[in-house]
């Protein structure tokens, strides 16, 4: 299977064509991949026009690219099979689209890798790399984060909880020490978040709705984010 011209091997093809085929079916919308200069490894945009356009960044090493891929696709699938959104809440300032992106990933993102564990895809180039930017954000945040009401303590501690949920032991024992010792208040709220997730789960549309809703108000985020339930349109 080739992408963005470099060849990934033929893993995640059933997957790829499975979501080629169901968009089709279920929304007329055609698949397309295409490389970009963008901030995240992949981005997922619905196009108005009927395309589904999957973008990788560029420079990710070859034998990387199927799990970025294989993470958009399963971000494809999250939509079809109506799982909830985050969005915009009543109000908004500059951080909140980034406290949305973090609250939706903390969910929807091991919600994702849970299904990609059966394909067996190496991962380790992009976990390396979220452990790297994690560490330069710890080295670069305030005390300022330790207040409660910040922002900032609300998008660290949902950080924590993310790697608390996934990230591999061996690496994730160092970064938590690191979060412990430089801030402990958001360390601790990120403990709370991550049980919180925990408990709830994500195997299904409502289990995700429930995590998502817990760790929003647990954060304070009511105002700024809104959770959408895609099967009725219901906002919670």
């Amino acid at each position: 299977m080739k992408v963005i011209g470099k060849e990934i091997g033929t893993a995640i093809e059933p997957l790829y064509q499975e979501i080629e085929a169901r968009l089709l079916a279920e929304t007329e919308c055609s698949l397309r991949v295409e490389q970009y200069e963008g901030g995240a490894l992949s981005d997922v945009d619905w196009h108005n026009s009927g395309v589904v356009v999957i973008s990788l960044l560029t420079g990710v090493p070859t034998h990387a690219l199927a799990h970025a891929l294989s993470v958009a696709l399963q971000h494809v699938r999250q939509t079809l099979d109506h799982y909830p959104d985050v969005i915009l809440g009543e109000t908004d300032f500059n951080g909140g689209p980034t406290l949305r992106h973090a609250l939706r990933d903390l969910v929807l993102g091991p919600e994702a890798e849970a299904r990609l564990a059966p394909y067996g895809i190496e991962s380790q180039w992009e976990i390396k790399q979220r452990h790297q930017g994690m560490k330069g954000i710890l080295r670069e945040a305030t005390k300022d984060w330790e207040d409660p009401a910040a922002p900032d303590h609300a998008l660290g501690a949902l950080f924590y909880a993310r790697f608390a949920l996934d990230h591999p032991e061996e690496l994730w024992t160092g970064l938590k020490k690191e979060f412990t010792k430089k801030l402990p208040a958001v360390a601790e709220s990120g403990e709370g978040l991550a049980q919180l997730v925990r408990e709830s789960g994500w195997a299904t549309p409502d289990a995700c709705i429930e995590a998502l809703v817990h760790a929003r108000d647990e954060m304070g985020m009511v105002e700024i984010a809104a959770i959408e339930d895609r099967r009725d349109g219901t906002l919670h």
